[in-house]
């Protein structure tokens, strides 16, 4: 059974506002131009858009909002190379959870290399015997 629900426009609207202004957690990768957010809590997401953003409820599917509101969460999606915004609410929260955390690995950038440190190595560019002459 799945416990998440894709949500629709405009309500996927609102919600990007609402996470980039204060998502409970981030994740983005530059080369994809691709952020998520995470929103905990769906009733009180759903409390503060209705507080806080003038919204036609009439515009936003019944079950959308129904869903929201019963969320442990949501996964909120900008790729804005696409210029598409997504949201997912989840009903389980063991199921928020391990989405997040497949979210995050996915956009984790894995092109950077780390430089190697230089703690108490004797290998490097002073090491080995030293040219005849330069033993001053």
């Amino acid at each position: 059974m799945d416990t998440s629900r894709e949500l629709a426009p405009p309500l996927t609207d609102l919600l990007y506002t609402m996470a980039e202004e204060g998502a409970d957690a981030e994740a983005t990768n530059l080369q994809k131009n691709v952020w998520a957010g995470l929103l905990r809590d769906g009733a009180d997401v759903t409390q503060r858009l209705t507080e806080q953003i003038e919204v036609n409820r009439g515009e936003i599917d019944a079950d959308d909002w129904a869903a929201l509101g019963d969320a442990f969460g949501i996964i909120v999606r900008r790729d804005s190379r696409s210029n598409r915004v997504s949201a997912r609410a989840f009903a389980d929260e063991e199921h928020l959870l391990t989405e997040w955390e497949a979210t995050k690995a996915e956009l984790v950038t894995t092109g950077a290399v780390e430089a190697p440190e230089m703690g108490d190595s004797t290998e490097g560019p002073s090491s080995g015997p030293m040219p005849p002459g330069d033993d001053k």
